[in-house]
């Protein structure tokens, strides 16, 4: 087994294991839901703070353990196959950092939910924005508009120009976490803003190359 896929499947075991260990030990009401200033704004029942996150996370691993074999560009995510389970091990190791910070009220331990939360965000995308120039044209992962799907050249220029653009927008969200009441606000729009952008220029670039080839 890919040794990035072993270390995926171990945090989801730790995330059930963790939730069968707290769920008897959580409030009859609890936290489950913050406001954009971080605070708890929603209560549940135990079973969905201690569950929610790790039936996330089974989802998660069984879609990444899936889409390779029904995929329509098969070679291509085979081609990138290590950075692909690299990407898995980011995602279920922020859902697990995500879990384990929307236990802490429940234990009596204060701190301002999103600011607990923008760091590990700023950091998932930092790495997602590293692995995003490795990944090749497929219907899965990556930025997946209309031109960067059919056309090669389209699809790498985009994903290098989203890759700095991703990395920048986790530095910010990380730094965000030193101004605790915009910290969610600032994070979000330099998301939306490294998301959109490439997206335009993959439609730019695109047009130019059509334009070059009539």
């Amino acid at each position: 087994m890919n040794r990035f896929k072993t270390i995926s499947t171990i945090f989801v075991v730790v995330s059930i294991a963790l939730g069968l260990f707290v769920f008897p030990l959580l409030p009859e009401q609890t936290p489950i839901h913050w406001n954009a200033q971080g605070e708890i704004d929603g209560y549940g029942p135990p079973w969905i703070g201690a569950l929610l996150f790790p039936a996330i996370m089974v989802f998660m691993l069984l879609l990444l353990i899936v889409v390779p074999k029904i995929a329509v560009f098969k070679e291509n995510l085979k081609a990138f196959e290590k950075q692909y389970w690299q990407l898995g091990v980011v995602l279920e190791l922020f859902f697990l950092i995500f879990f384990i910070v929307s236990l802490l009220p429940s234990f009596g331990i204060t701190a301002n939910f999103f600011v607990s939360f923008t760091i590990p965000f700023g950091f998932l995308f930092l790495a997602i924005g590293y692995l995003m120039p490795s990944f090749k044209r497929n219907f899965f992962v990556g930025i997946k508009t209309p031109w960067s799907l059919a056309n090669d050249t389209v699809w790498e220029k985009t994903h290098s120009l989203g890759g700095t653009l991703f990395m920048l927008a986790g530095i910010i969200a990380i730094v965000s976490s030193l101004a605790p009441a915009q910290a969610f606000w600032i994070a979000i729009a330099a998301i939306i803003v490294a998301t959109v952008i490439p997206l335009v220029y993959s439609f730019l670039l695109y047009q130019k190359i059509r334009e070059r080839q009539l």
